[in-house]
């Protein structure tokens, strides 16, 4: 698995699990998977693997396990590290993820603005900036600073993964209504300036995936509040994205049928972005990569206004139906969502336990953990998808925050 070996097989499918291996199978595949599962162990050890770790957690002879250490860290994945305690004997070299190479690029984009993020293959960001978009050609934004980012990092870029905030296939952004977009061929642009594979992947899914990394459980519905709403759900890191791509499109089912609706931008009323999306509850300041404690602000401004009541309300009644047909490990709510603070999460607690459903089980709810960084989300969606590999998670066990 050298370097133009990984790059390779990240502009394919990615290296198989071996359960997923079909039954001709040759060695080389074998081979290539081996060298998946054992970066892996290397990826969650931190700092903690050896090669002795690798062939007992593996199943595979201490010369195979060697052997695959040995090509890691001849492509400059891993490199050997300290010494582990000594046993009796002589003490094992414990295995670390190379950080100067195998670099993912992470563009996350908003309708006024790109943020990038370089990161380890290890997960650590080691640059980060953000740009202003030209309004009338976001993609040549996006094109410019792809350009200057690799002009900083030629010849160690593995990847890219880009956030976005729309519907997508993982290359072409079908539509965006916040980006005004329509059919827009995102992974190719980034791929051509780059010259790394590129994999696109939608706003709500990022935050889903972030929040998987750092907790994964079974079942989880994620729930994305900010200029829209959306929603998804994970097993364990993976999202499960429907027939079509595109499960949890949420923000425009009719949750709101007395008095007087609002009118939705989609040009129908009732919508529960209408009433539950950011700019619903705190107005026309809000937008899409305002800063937490701006959000925070705001929140504080519309307190006692109703709009926060109202949305607790609304977007209640779409989780508990959500609730009842999942019966997810835990509702958690993301994007701006956590800016609204105790007393919103209060009400919507209030809410859902106020008209359970009979025979449905409590529902957890909570806010997404402020400790997932801005470009963990796209940077695992893009690891995994060009190198079959995640930074955490997976082991099988429910992790579920408190507040």
């Amino acid at each position: 698995m050298g370097n133009s070996t990984m790059r390779s097989v990240a502009s394919g499918t990615g290296l198989a699990v071996l359960s997923d291996l079909p039954d001709n199978h040759d060695a080389h595949t074998i081979r290539r998977a081996n060298l998946r599962r054992a970066f892996q162990l290397v990826l969650r050890g931190e700092g903690a693997a050896t090669r002795a770790m690798i062939a007992r957690e593996t199943g595979l002879t201490s010369a195979t396990a060697s052997s695959l250490v040995a090509e890691l860290i001849e492509s400059g994945f891993v490199v050997d590290g300290r010494p582990a305690a000594s046993t009796g004997g002589k003490p094992a070299t414990r295995l670390e993820v190379a950080q100067d190479d195998n670099l993912l690029v992470v563009f996350v984009v908003f309708p006024r603005e790109t943020k990038v993020g370089v990161l380890t293959a290890s997960g650590r960001t080691i640059h980060q900036e953000t740009v202003p978009n030209d309004p009338a050609d976001i993609a040549g934004s996006i094109s410019e600073l792809a350009a200057r980012t690799r002009a900083g990092f030629e010849g160690r870029l593995l990847a890219a993964g880009v956030q976005v905030p729309g519907t997508t296939d993982g290359r072409i952004v079908h539509e965006s209504v916040q980006l005004g977009w329509r059919d827009v061929a995102l992974a190719a642009i980034v791929e051509d300036v780059l010259d790394v594979p590129a994999f696109v992947v939608n706003d709500v899914d990022a935050g889903a995936i972030a929040e998987a990394v750092l907790r994964p459980v079974s079942l989880r519905l994620f729930v994305h509040l900010g200029e829209g709403i959306g929603a998804a759900t994970t097993a364990m890191t993976t999202v499960q994205r429907g027939a079509t791509g595109r499960a949890g499109e949420i923000g425009h089912v009719r949750v709101i049928y007395e008095g007087l609706r609002e009118k939705c931008r989609c040009g129908l009323t009732g919508c529960l972005e209408s009433t539950s999306s950011m700019v619903a509850m705190l107005g026309d300041a809000y937008h899409d990569g305002l800063p937490l404690d701006e959000a925070e602000r705001l929140a504080r401004a519309h307190a006692g206004s109703g709009t926060l009541l109202t949305g607790a309300v609304a977007l209640s009644r779409a989780l508990r139906m959500m609730g009842a047909l999942l019966d997810p490990v835990e509702i958690v709510l993301g994007g701006s969502a956590p800016a609204l603070g105790a007393e919103f999460l209060g009400d919507l607690r209030d809410q859902l336990e106020m008209y359970a459903a009979e025979g449905t089980a409590p529902i957890v709810v909570r806010y997404a953990s402020l400790g997932a960084g801005m470009f963990l989300g796209a940077g695992q969606h893009a690891l995994q998808s060009s190198i079959g590999v995640s930074w955490h998670g997976a082991d099988g066990r429910d992790s579920v925050g408190a507040a």
